[in-house]
């Protein structure tokens, strides 16, 4: 009779409580696919307008790097340029709840999340720290000696962050390809290709082939912010 009662008892405030739980971690879920769709657009968005004006490519001429650089002398570069760096913190803060949802799912020890996690501080500590752009276009008209190295400074550190981004990419979707989200093991196995592409095109960085995996893994950021956007889990009991 105790034992009834007590499930009696218990029983509908265990099943509010977990109701109660499982809405914060909805109302988050959400947020953190928000915080990754406003991440893309601050990034991206300063990055194609400063690209309007004549950006070289990785293999410009010392000529064409100061000359872009001389026109890049501008106020509203600067801000575009700081907004980029507030673009890759954003991506750090969807990073940390991204990786942080997964890891209900990895279990104990949860280390392929957290390695996830910290390659993401990486590639966010380049894109914050790295200043060589911002320095050699603050003054303008610098020499073209000084001006290429700012340039080839800037891109080879743009590559090293893509072995970074890689990591990230492969750490998550590795988690989702193996466990409960195996319902989302197509979003894993496009992060994992994407992870590999851009690993190997650091080896060929001044061809135009970066460019395929980089847009493949800022389509599955966009893609995974939608879905926390607009379903309630990643695993394979969520529905709607």
């Amino acid at each position: 009779m105790s034992d009834a009662t007590t499930r009696t008892t218990t029983g509908p405030d265990d099943a509010a409580r977990a109701a109660a739980r499982d809405e914060r971690w909805r109302s988050r879920t959400r947020t953190i696919g928000v915080v990754g769709l406003v991440a893309t657009v601050l990034l991206f968005a300063p990055i194609i307008a400063i690209s309007a004006l004549g950006e070289p490519a990785f293999t410009g001429s010392p000529e064409e790097i100061a000359a872009f650089f001389a026109a890049s002398d501008e106020p509203w570069v600067t801000a575009a340029m700081a907004t980029a760096s507030v673009g890759m913190l954003a991506f750090l803060w969807f990073a940390a709840g991204f990786t942080t949802i997964l890891r209900r799912y990895e279990g104990e020890p949860a280390w392929r999340s957290t390695a996830a996690l910290v390659s993401a501080a990486v590639a966010a500590a380049y894109g914050v720290i790295d200043a060589s752009w911002d320095a050699a276009a603050n003054r303008g008209g610098i020499d073209s000696a000084v001006a290429t190295y700012a340039f080839d400074l800037a891109n080879l550190g743009f590559a090293n962050a893509w072995l970074a981004l890689g990591a990230f990419a492969i750490g998550c979707g590795w988690v989702l390809v193996d466990g409960p989200c195996r319902r989302r093991a197509w979003a894993g196995w496009w992060a994992i290709a994407a992870g590999v592409g851009l690993v190997a095109v650091r080896y060929v960085w001044e061809g135009g082939w970066w460019f395929i995996p980089y847009a493949v893994f800022w389509a599955w950021v966009i893609t995974m912010s939608v879905v926390l956007v607009v379903r309630r889990s990643l695993d394979h009991h969520a529905h709607g």
